[in-house]
């Protein structure tokens, strides 16, 4: 059982072009474990922004590979102008959009309304009652099925296999990114990690911390599936286009 399951081990690691296993993370309870994580956290978080172009420049080719259109920009406003024409090349009329800070520095609003576009917020309210949070709820998830586009930002994006994450907390809701055919995701500099190696390690810090949330939302490409006579087809699931766009 043992040897089967180094095998598999060793077949990923081959798959994805390591030749070692990682070192394990020390394990709860050691006297230095939590101390152990913050500092690898600590690394982690500063190595993303010290290799933040080279990881932006891996990310953009591994995502292409993946089947995401992958646009780089320079600025809030230069990625406002690429998304307003995403969606005008799309004939899109309706956007459901995250609560991500990035979108708001984008201020779409204005272009979005003078291109006839509507944008809902997918967020419900702070002061909300709990009647008022179910009617919230279903409205939010009409808005993601009826919406020609959904719009997010990112919590971590992964060069090694162009994937964005995605965590949950209000205003961001993992409908935005599955139920509408197109997704748009926003990237900053400095949220790109290496692998999935890292992910965990700052996953193993949000669980110390108490913020783990109750699931982690992992976008490669479009949807696909190859469940009926095994022929891949994109979309069935999901989002059929996918667009990123890198910004910085």
């Amino acid at each position: 059982m043992a040897d089967g399951r180094e095998q598999f081990l060793r077949t990923v690691r081959q798959a994805l072009g390591r030749d070692q296993a990682a070192t394990p993370p020390p394990k709860s309870g050691e006297a230095d474990g939590e101390s152990s994580i913050r500092d690898r956290a600590s690394e982690i978080q500063r190595e993303a922004e010290d290799n933040a172009d080279a990881l932006m420049s891996r990310l953009h080719e591994a995502a292409t590979e993946a089947g995401w259109n992958v646009t780089r920009v320079a600025s809030p406003a230069e990625a406002a102008d690429h998304i307003l024409r995403v969606v005008q090349d799309l004939e899109a009329r309706s956007i459901v959009r995250s609560a991500h800070d990035v979108l708001d520095a984008l201020a779409l609003d204005e272009g979005m309304a003078r291109a006839g576009v509507s944008m809902t917020l997918a967020a419900i309210g702070d002061m909300a009652t709990e009647g008022q949070r179910q009617e919230q709820r279903a409205s939010i998830r009409e808005s993601c099925i009826s919406a020609d586009v959904g719009l997010t930002g990112v919590d971590h994006a992964i060069a090694e296999t162009g994937s964005v994450v995605l965590l949950p907390r209000r205003g961001v809701s993992r409908l935005v990114s599955l139920l509408p055919p197109v997704h748009v995701a926003v990237v900053r500099r400095g949220q790109v990690l290496p692998g999935l190696d890292e992910l965990f390690a700052l996953q193993r810090l949000d669980h110390i911390e108490g913020d783990l949330g109750s699931y982690l939302n992992i976008i490669t490409g479009p949807s696909r599936s190859a469940d009926i006579e095994h022929t891949l087809v994109t979309g069935v699931h999901g989002p059929g286009e996918v667009h990123m766009v890198l910004l910085g």
